[in-house]
């Protein structure tokens, strides 16, 4: 039977309330910086408000994508009509990722578990499973918590994913991270990781990295972490996530940028077409890449 290390919370010792669960520590996360600032993010991110008012007539009604849009990158081949019977999220926000495996993929499961830091988010998220049913007739398991430690048992998930959420997470809390992936992740499972780190080889970044170094003084507290391929694999192999999905892969995204679109909020000219226009080749595609997925292989 699996286990839970002797300082893993279990889900058991968590709360529930307006349907999700909370730390025993939870007064203590309300105080970190950290929690607040993307609780105050959650109030507008990506538009997820419009949720909140949302009336029976109104378009979003008929079609989710009005919300949420379409998530790209790796989540375009991820296979049609999959079944397993856990899925764990992390940072899950207010939903776009499963509504959109759910309702454009046919994904099923019976239990998903869904942890972010953002109250806010969540909050929208059980929103989002009211208003669309994704994932019909699974248990849904809305955690709010810091993801360094997983209130879920040994070996236990068939299908872990995340889309665009590592690259906020300092590095010491990543590794921390992965090692619970990898604890959590049943032998054989799935991993999928969409747009997950920044590249610290990436013009754009570079740039972004200059200037704010000049200033020592305001820096943004959730500024993108960045990493090489090697990193990542190193990462990846370290964590022992690759012990229980050995077929994988690091690839770096389709997005490419020479210029950032902006810098301290004043847009970069002509920075957004200059970018589509990149049409990078061979090893030039990693450099110039503005970040990496990492998969297991196949999906299907």
């Amino acid at each position: 039977m699996s286990q839970l290390v002797d300082n893993q919370l279990s889900l058991s010792s968590f709360t529930l309330q307006s349907g999700i669960y909370f730390p025993p520590n939870h007064e203590f996360l309300n105080s970190t910086k950290h929690k607040q600032t993307w609780d105050e993010i959650g109030k507008t991110y990506y538009g997820s408000q419009k949720i909140d008012t949302v009336g029976k007539s109104s378009p979003l009604k008929q079609d989710y994508t009005l919300l949420t849009g379409i998530p790209g990158g790796t989540w375009h081949k991820f296979p049609v009509n999959k079944s397993v019977d856990s899925i764990l999220e992390i940072g899950c926000g207010y939903g776009r990722v499963p509504l959109h495996l759910s309702k454009s993929k046919n994904l099923r499961c019976q239990k998903y578990y869904a942890i972010d830091i953002s109250e806010t988010l969540l909050q929208r998220l059980i929103k989002v499973k009211q208003e669309y049913d994704f994932f019909p007739g699974a248990e849904f398991y809305p955690i709010c918590n810091s993801a360094e430690i997983l209130p879920l048992e040994d070996n236990s998930i068939d299908l872990v994913i995340s889309n665009c959420v590592f690259m906020h997470i300092p590095h010491a809390q990543l590794k921390n991270l992965l090692r619970e992936i990898s604890r959590v992740l049943k032998p054989g499972g799935v991993f999928v990781f969409n747009h997950s780190f920044h590249n610290k080889h990436c013009p754009s970044h570079i740039i972004h990295d200059f200037v704010r170094r000049l200033n020592l003084f305001s820096q943004n507290p959730v500024y993108l972490k960045q990493y090489s391929s090697d990193e990542i694999q190193k990462m990846l192999i370290t964590s022992g996530i690759t012990k229980k999905s050995p077929q994988y892969t690091v690839e770096p995204t389709k997005e490419y940028a020479i210029l950032p679109g902006a810098i301290k909020g004043i847009k970069v000219p002509f920075a957004q077409l200059i970018n589509q226009s990149i049409k990078p080749s061979g090893a030039m595609k990693e450099k110039l890449a503005y970040g990496f997925s990492a998969y297991s292989l196949p999906l299907e």
